[in-house]
């Protein structure tokens, strides 16, 4: 099986997609799969690269994105993909951005005769939403939300990480149309990320002590939640002594570090780590009492499968993908992401009573065995493969 994924965001960029993408290849690669990747180059990266774990990569030229210089928009993707034979001999085009690099995929889809799959992993709308812009700008938005939803479902089969994914991807079109969208929940080397790791001992860095960690690690934007979730954490009672940890970049990081230069009460109980190295993470996670995510447009989360494998149990959005992850009372806690009462009540409730919160805790990480490994998730896309690849 020779499968391409066509992506504009991958390794060594930090964010959902290239979480999900970087363990996904390595475990298709275990499954014989012959994998290639055509993804954005940034600096300090080569054009070509076969990685240890079998993943061949290959980059095209970019430059920085406006404004938000995390991502970089690839130069001329069709060029590199077009132009390797070895990639015209792929059983399956795999697409994961609606950007210049999913879209050079989609065409060379076309002029190869390759089976494609599209998958819908990011909700723009909801995105764009949470950010105010002008008239022109919102035009812009509506153009690209609708352009991403058209290169899934112009692929020979659209994928969604959950249900309510699902839906939001189809959501314009009559109910038969939404047929065609396969359901494949995204997944997490739960080897990686399990609990007791402590290298490196998050609290010895920090010099917390005893006092719980609660944890929020993502892109800094105003569609995750991080203004709420600061006017919760000012109004936790000061009884309750914990550390709050924020981790991640993006464009709210000049707002989050204004706040905590100004907010005598957020300077002394949060900590900013800016992004954290992918080999440190799981230790910080799973040192964490709780994982937090006010999010308002997630059509997943992989930082929520993550802190769940973990052992951790998290209070996240009761909207979009997280809700259906997460069963409140159960696994975690779901509360209204845009109420930073209702948010600092969860996480007061959660930080007093420590037996519900371990139980909760304890189910997290047998559902994520059990439902959100990435080895479930490498088979379900390798049977759907299976099937394009038949006709």
């Amino acid at each position: 099986m020779r499968v391409t994924f066509f992506t504009d965001s991958f390794a060594p960029t930090h964010d959902g997609v290239s979480q999900i993408l970087d363990p996904l290849g390595a475990a298709l690669v275990r499954r014989g799969v012959d994998l290639r990747v055509v993804t954005v180059r940034l600096p300090g990266t080569p054009r070509f690269d076969r990685r240890p774990d079998g993943v061949v990569v290959y980059r095209a030229r970019s430059v920085p994105l406006p404004n938000y210089r995390q991502y970089r928009v690839a130069l001329f993707p069709y060029a590199v993909g077009v132009g390797r034979p070895e990639l015209r001999q792929s059983d399956v085009l795999h697409l994961h951005t609606p950007g210049p690099v999913g879209l050079a995929g989609e065409q060379a889809a076309r002029r190869w005769g390759t089976p494609t799959v599209g998958t819908f992993h990011t909700n723009l709308e909801g995105m764009f939403l949470a950010s105010p812009h002008g008239r022109l700008r919102r035009r812009l938005d509506r153009s690209w939300i609708r352009f991403a939803r058209g290169l899934c479902l112009r692929a020979t089969v659209a994928s969604a990480p959950t249900l309510v994914a699902a839906r939001e991807l189809t959501e314009e079109l009559p109910a038969d149309e939404g047929r065609r969208v396969r359901v494949v929940g995204n997944g997490v080397d739960t080897h990686r990320f399990r609990p007791g790791a402590n290298d490196p001992d998050w609290r010895a860095r920090l010099g917390t002590g005893d006092r719980p960690l609660v944890t929020y690690v993502g892109r800094l934007t105003r569609d995750k939640g991080i203004a709420v979730l600061l006017d919760a954490i000012a109004r936790i009672p000061p009884s309750l002594d914990a550390t709050f940890v924020i981790a991640g970049d993006g464009p709210e990081r000049a707002n989050l570090l204004r706040r905590l230069a100004t907010d005598t009460t957020l300077r002394r109980r949060v900590r900013y780590l800016g992004p954290v190295a992918e080999a440190e993470k799981p230790a910080l996670l799973a040192q964490s009492h709780l994982f937090v995510l006010p999010s308002v447009a997630d059509t997943s989360s992989v930082a929520v499968l993550e802190a769940m494998a973990c052992g951790v149990a998290p209070v996240v959005t009761d909207r979009g993908g997280p809700a259906e992850i997460v069963a409140d009372g159960e696994t975690g806690t779901t509360v209204d992401p845009e109420d930073p009462v209702a948010i600092a009540d969860a996480i007061s409730g959660r930080l007093t009573d420590r037996a519900g919160t371990l139980r909760r805790a304890v189910h997290a990480r047998r559902w994520v065995e059990e439902h959100a490994s990435i080895e479930r998730t490498a088979d379900e896309y390798l049977t759907l493969y299976s099937e394009l690849v038949r006709g």
